[in-house]
């Protein structure tokens, strides 16, 4: 199991993050390595439930598995916290780090999605961001 340095606790120490994911076993696996670094972390299974969790100005980060739900189920969750708090801080959780740019966050590139349903899920979600 990881272990953190201790300089990584004290960044991650006392935030609260939201995290959303329909499968068990990676819901509480991330919940576990976030709890490591001191996160305190509020889990749901579905984006209905989420809502209900959610609240302006209340989590640090909201992070969103969009693999697990319909592409349009997700961008509307993240519109709906966007028109309730902008300054809300939501992550994509989009499967393997080769979605993220080698620059990011100065850039995001949609160029590496691999074809198909979430290669468009990713493609959206660029643009909304």
């Amino acid at each position: 199991m990881y272990r953190p340095r201790f300089r990584d606790r004290a960044v991650l120490a006392d935030k609260k993050v939201l995290l959303i994911d329909r499968f068990q076993a990676t819901r509480e696996a991330r919940a576990a390595v976030l709890r490591t670094h001191g996160v305190e972390v509020h889990e749901a299974d579905e984006i209905s439930a989420a809502r209900f969790l959610w609240q302006p100005q209340v989590y640090d980060l909201v992070m969103l598995d969009v693999r697990r739900y319909s592409p349009a189920k997700a961008l509307e969750f993240y519109e709906q916290i966007m028109a309730a708090d902008p300054r809300q801080r939501i992550v994509f959780l989009t499967g393997p780090p080769k979605y993220v740019s080698r620059n990011w966050p100065g850039e995001v590139a949609d160029s590496d999605t691999s074809r198909g349903h979430l290669s468009e899920t990713v493609k959206r979600f660029l643009v909304a961001a």
